[in-house]
Order: C-alpha cells, then sequence, then structure tokens
C-alpha cells in the first residue's frame, strides 16, 4: 500500500468510524436519558449486576478471534468458515451455562428477578454469533461505511421498543429488551445485506493458527473484564442496588465521550497500524501522531464535564440522580488515564505480543484487587479513590513496556501528551470560577452552554498559541484529498 492510499484509507476509515460511534452514542445517549428520567436507579443497578456475566460470556465466544482475523495477511473464505462455525457451537454452550448457573448469580445478590433477567438477555449471545464474522470482516476493510447504514436502522428500532416499554410500567425489562432487540436486529441486516456468506468448511488448522493468537487476548479480555466489573459486584454486594444504578450511571456518562472517540480510534487504528508491517519509523509516526489527537480531543471534554457536573446532571436527569455528581467526577479522573492506558495495547497486539497484552492485564487486576479489597472499608468513595489510583498506575506501566516496542516509551509519551492535558486544565480552572461564581445564578442550561463556550475557546485559543501538533493532524485528516 502507497502512503497516498494509506493515508486515503485512514481518512476515509477514521471519517465512517466516527459516524458509527457518533451515532451509537448520540442515539444510546438520548434513550439513556429519557430511560433514566422515567425508571428508578435501582433498576438501572440489577442491569449493573449482570454485565459482568454475559461480557464475560461474550469474550469466551469470542475467543480473541476477531482480532486474529484483523491481524492475519492471507484471510481466505476457509478462516472466515471456520470461525463463523465455532463461534456458533461456543455460543450455545456459554448460553446453556449462563442458563443453569442464574439461579446461583440471583442467589448471591439476593435479588430473585436476576435469573429471569440473565436467561432473557443471555440469548444474545446466539443472536450475536450469527454476525460475527461479517462484523470482523468489515473492520478488516475498514467498510465502515456499510457498518453505519447497517446499524442505524437497528439502534432506532430497539429504542423505540425500549422507551415505549418503559412507558408502559415494564421496568427493568425495557433495558433487557433493548440490548436484546439491537442485537437482533442488527445481525438481520448484517446477514442480509453482508457480502460474505459461510461455506460449509472447518480448516482445524485455520483453527489452530487463530486460535494460538486469539486465546491470549480472549483471555486477557475476560480477565480484564472480570476486574472491570469488581466494582460492580463489591457495590452489587456490599451496598445498595441504588447506589450501583448511581455507579453505574455516572461510570456510563463518564464512558460516553471517552468510548466514542477511544472506541472510533481503535476501530481504525488497529487494522489500520496492522497493515503498516514492520516499516518500524512509519509505525511509530502514525501511532504517536493518532494518540496525540486521542489525547487532544478527550481530556478536554472530561475536564469540562467535570466542571459542570451539578447542574448536567440535574439538567439531564432530574434531581433524584444527583447523588451521583461525586462520583462522576472522581470517575472523570481516572477516565483522564483511561485513552492512554488502553490506546497503548494497541501495539502490542500489532507487533504479536498478545503475550504482553496478558501480562499487562495482569498487573492491571492485581492492582484493581488489591485496591478495592483495601479501600472498601472507607466506604463507596474509598473505592472510587482507588480506582484513580490504579488507572494512574497503570497507564505509567502500560505506556513504559508497550513504549519499547517501538521506541516510543514513556518519557516521550509524557513530552507528546502532557501540553494538551495541561490546556486542559488551565482552561477548566477559568471556567470553574465563571461557572460558580459568576453564572450560578442562571438556569442549569444556560450554565451549561456558556460554560462550554467560554471552556472551549480558551482550550483552542491556548491550543493554537502553543501551536499543538493535534490540531495540524486533525485538520489534515478531514480535509478533503
Amino acid at each position: 500500500m502507497t502512503k497516498k492510499s494509506f493515508k486515503q484509507k485512514a481518512k476515509s476509515g477514521m471519517g465512517w468510524s466516527f459516524l458509527i460511534q457518533g451515532g451509537n452514542q448520540v442515539i444510546n445517549f438520548g434513550v439513556s436519558i429519557i430511560l433514566a428520567r422515567i425508571l428508578m436507579p435501582s433498576e438501572f443497578g440489577l442491569i449493573g449486576m449482570i454485565a459482568i456475566f454475559i461480557i464475560i460470556s461474550k469474550e469466551f465466544v469470542n475467543g480473541g478471534f476477531s482480532a486474529s482475523l484483523i491481524r492475519a495477511k492471507n484471510v481466505d473464505n476457509a478462516d472466515y468458515s471456520t470461525v463463523f462455525f465455532i463461534n456458533i457451537v461456543s455460543s450455545v454452550l456459554m448460553y446453556g451455562l449462563l442458563f443453569f448457573t442464574a439461579p446461583l448469580v440471583a442467589q448471591f445478590y439476593d435479588e430473585p428477578i436476576l435469573t429471569n433477567l440473565i436467561r432473557v438477555l443471555g440469548l444474545i449471545l446466539l443472536v450475536s454469533a450469527f454476525s460475527f464474522v461479517q462484523s470482523t470482516k468489515l473492520n478488516k476493510d475498514l467498510d465502515f461505511k456499510t457498518q453505519f447504514k447497517l446499524q442505524l436502522p437497528a439502534l432506532v428500532l430497539s429504542a423505540a421498543i425500549s422507551i415505549w416499554m418503559a412507558n408502559n410500567d415494564y421496568g427493568v425489562w425495557s433495558l433487557v429488551v433493548r440490548d436484546l432487540s439491537y442485537a437482533g436486529f442488527a445481525t438481520i441486516q448484517l446477514w442480509i445485506y453482508s457480502n460474505w456468506k459461510p461455506s460449509f468448511i472447518f480448516d482445524k488448522n485455520k483453527l489452530k493458527y487463530h486460535f494460538n493468537f486469539g486465546y491470549k487476548l480472549s483471555l486477557t479480555q475476560i480477565i480484564n473484564t472480570l476486574f472491570d466489573n469488581l466494582y460492580k459486584v463489591i457495590i452489587g454486594k456490599f451496598f445498595s442496588a441504588a447506589q450501583l444504578g448511581y455507579y453505574t450511571r455516572s461510570k456510563s456518562l463518564v464512558e460516553m465521550p471517552s468510548g466514542f472517540f477511544i472506541s472510533g480510534f481503535n476501530r481504525v487504528a488497529y487494522p489500520l497500524l496492522s497493515s503498516i508491517g514492520e516499516d518500524q519509523n512509519h509505525l511509530k509516526s502514525v501511532y504517536s501522531r493518532l494518540m496525540k489527537m486521542l489525547v487532544f480531543v478527550v481530556s478536554p471534554i472530561l475536564i469540562y464535564l467535570g466542571i459542570i457536573a451539578e447542574p448536567l446532571i440535574n439538567w439531564l436527569l432530574t434531581e433524584k440522580w444527583l447523588p451521583i455528581v461525586p462520583y462522576f467526577q472522581l470517575l472523570i479522573i481516572a477516565g483522564l488515564f483511561y485513552p492512554v492506558h488502553k490506546y497503548n495495547l494497541n501495539i502490542c497486539k500489532v507487533k504479536g505480543r498478545s503475550d504482553l497484552v496478558l501480562k499487562l492485564s495482569m498487573l492491571e487486576n492485581f492492582l484493581l484487587l488489591v485496591g478495592a479489597f483495601s479501600a472498601i472499608w472507607f466506604g463507596i468513595y474509598g473505592l472510587l479513590f482507588s480506582l484513580v489510583a490504579v488507572n494512574i498506575i497503570v497507564t505509567i506501566v502500560n505506556a513504559f513496556y508497550s513504549g519499547r516496542l517501538i521506541n516510543y516509551g514513556l518519557h516521550y509519551q509524557i513530552k507528546d501528551l502532557y501540553p494538551s492535558f495541561l490546556v486542559g486544565c488551565f482552561a477548566g480552572l477559568l471556567t470553574f470560577g465563571l461557572s460558580n461564581y459568576v453564572l450560578f445564578q442562571f438556569s442549569d442550561f444556560t450554565r451549561i452552554i456558556l460554560s462550554g463556550v467560554f471552556y472551549f475557546i480558551i482550550y483552542l485559543s491556548a491550543s493554537f498559541l502553543l501551536k499543538i501538533q493535534a490540531i495540524s493532524d486533525l485538520k489534515s485528516l478531514i480535509r478533503k484529498n
């Protein structure tokens, strides 16, 4: 691939990737706000209790095959068909395990309704397995335009069904049906309109090849999911369902902007970086520039949201959700480090070091475990402070080890990224004073808008004055060829 065609493919893929992520985020955010106004925090807490079991089951079914198919250079129909059929079998086995262990989960949390919730929501494994390969193939080809066209109807239909159910007193089931119906509609779309259909091929050598690379990533992701949701399990077990609802809602609000950009970048970054090959200098250049753009965009948004947290929550979710404000602000601090922490793992996968991904993830999870059980005695806020500390430590460790693979270590990353953080914090301090000491008499909506305009004018102006490279890179990315 020439550098010109590489750049064109990067631009097209990045644009459609963000359009997919943006469509998901806008619709899901709007629906979540509507549902949060109708439903109670405890109902969100019930879903938070079972989320870990559904997510881990999905990772067992995935088996790391998606990453392996994307990374492999010479993939044919035998590869895709083999992975398709192993996915179907895996999904059946995992759903069976979920079905029969559901009563044990309900007993652990002392919430009988969880048995039926798990058994119904678990059907998502069976449904999604039929479109796993089609979706992976589109990702490998950077064909996000097709994905956008197929996913949008699924988002809209599932959102409409969920809101109707919530308004008709179906309670927590409106949340379950939302996820399940989306998976169903998306699978139907991919199956009908995708240009790939499975052949009756099952190649043991292909399975062995993809499994040998993918199982480490899958195991890593399973362990990560287990520990990422550790705080949900602890809060659900030792605190109330309402407190878990506050935690899950604040966490989802923090993950909305960061998740949009991280997923948008990673959806393109991994296949794009994988396609570069052994050109070490080119790989380092593309990797570092993508990281700087990611931090330049994500960090100011999170800082701004932390500053206007109280009027934002009150305006969006109503007064009943105001207790989540301190949860939200602490999770934002942790979220500032999350993009760098996660993005650094891309280079390990590109270099074929799934073993290093596993080791780094094991260290992270060990720290989460120690932090959680050390901090639980200090209550819910002790848990949140420990989460912040772990994110800082893990970001430093990941940057050190991952960066060595392309000579882009911790020192260089700090040098490249700190200007965006400092400018964001500077603009944040000025905006905090404006919002709390000048605009406090205005309505919540007015405070949010005026504070936002002021913050981003300061942030962008200071960035231009300091000539932060990410600005020119972003302009180049979106400029027409």
